[in-house]
């Protein structure tokens, strides 16, 4: 056998490509199928397990309204990690900034009363909700431009913050008096947004998040900006020698995210809850996390994949309601795909580096 042929015939230690939008599919799937043997060692159907699971968001008009309302806050704040990411930087702060985006937001629909009946006024709190989101990703992003302090740590430690505040407003000053409970009041009716059908209940809030994820995907894979934080992305030095700065990309990813989640909260507030109150978010923020990292900070597949976790808790009441099946088995379902995905994603870089195939 000659050298050549011998050549063609050894490994090549490459693997197979797997096209960018394959990933989140590949990791819906792999949840999918993890379901079967945890329901299993529930004791539970595993076929009538899948069945509810779709009769919980497919099964009625009622179950997919919810689905969508549960998607919402997902999208927004999905897209809010998403930005940082494509720029190089891990925005965690999602659940800090998307509670005081629904509290500004709540703040301005109670004290604005006077313009509530002007028609589109709900802009009014949704964009105080943009500017307290922004303000706390500002903070995070400012800390890194300029004083290189991880954004991790700080968008870590700012929920916190957040949510102490919000709790002190709630509980105390903006507390609502005629409640048994610390909440605020409710915003007044007319910044209220609306819902599509008697029975179905489509939030208008899905429509607000679906025009911003298509903008702002417009602008992340079709403008100069885009561009700009990509390219900050793969690699600082990089960006430097283009003339992007470092420093203000940081700063200008971190801020847009924080606004973005900020959205999410204010959309939630003004669509749904109508106040804030102590269990306001149910972890929407922590699992936008994982949204974003299945999508890979791609912002297009941000939203199948939330729609895909509102999905999972949409599920999750009833499986455990009819068969006894813990909730919590069906939300951390989520966590599992990323966690595959991830795993194969540093595998093949790591094959990669050892090959020199980069």
């Amino acid at each position: 056998m000659s050298a050549v042929e011998a050549g063609a015939l050894r490994p090549t230690g490459r693997l197979p490509r797997v096209p960018e939008g394959a990933w989140p599919v590949l990791g819906v799937a792999l949840s999918m199928l993890a379901l079967a043997p945890l329901v299993a060692m529930a004791g539970a159907s595993v076929p009538e397990a899948y069945r509810l699971l779709f009769e919980a968001s497919f099964g009625s008009a009622f179950g997919f309204g919810v689905l969508l309302t549960y998607a919402v806050p997902l999208i927004l704040v999905g897209v809010g990690v998403a930005v940082p990411y494509r720029a190089g930087l891990f925005n965690i702060g999602g659940e800090g900034q998307l509670l005081l985006g629904a509290f500004a937001a709540v703040w301005v629909g109670v004290r604005a009363d006077a313009i509530a009946d002007v028609p589109g006024s709900f802009v009014v709190p949704l964009a105080a909700a943009a500017v307290g989101g922004a303000v706390l990703g500002g903070i995070a992003g400012a800390l890194r431009a300029w004083r290189d302090i991880n954004e991790i740590v700080t968008t870590i430690m700012l929920n916190f913050i957040a949510i102490l505040f919000v709790q002190y407003w709630i509980a105390g000053p903006f507390r609502a008096p005629d409640l048994s409970f610390a909440a605020s009041p409710d915003v007044d009716p007319g910044f209220a947004l609306a819902h599509f059908g008697r029975v179905a209940r489509i939030p208008a809030s899905v429509l607000i998040a679906l025009a911003l994820a298509g903008a702002v995907g417009w602008l992340m894979h079709r403008s100069r900006v885009g561009w700009r934080l990509r390219v900050l992305g793969l690699s600082p030095a990089l960006a430097a020698r283009q003339g992007v700065s470092p420093a203000w990309g940081a700063f200008g990813a971190l801020t847009l995210g924080g606004a973005l989640a900020g959205v999410g909260g204010g959309a939630e507030a003004l669509g749904n809850q109508l106040h804030v109150g102590f269990g306001f978010s149910p972890g929407w923020g922590f699992d936008a996390v994982a949204v974003a990292l299945l999508a890979r900070g791609n912002v297009f597949a941000v939203v199948p994949v939330a729609l895909f976790f509102a999905f999972l808790r949409n599920g999750a009441g009833l499986l455990q309601s009819e068969l006894d099946v813990p909730g919590t088995v069906v939300i951390t379902l989520g966590g599992a795909p990323v966690i595959v995905v991830a795993a194969i994603v540093g595998w093949r870089a790591y094959h990669r580096l050892r090959k020199g195939d980069v």
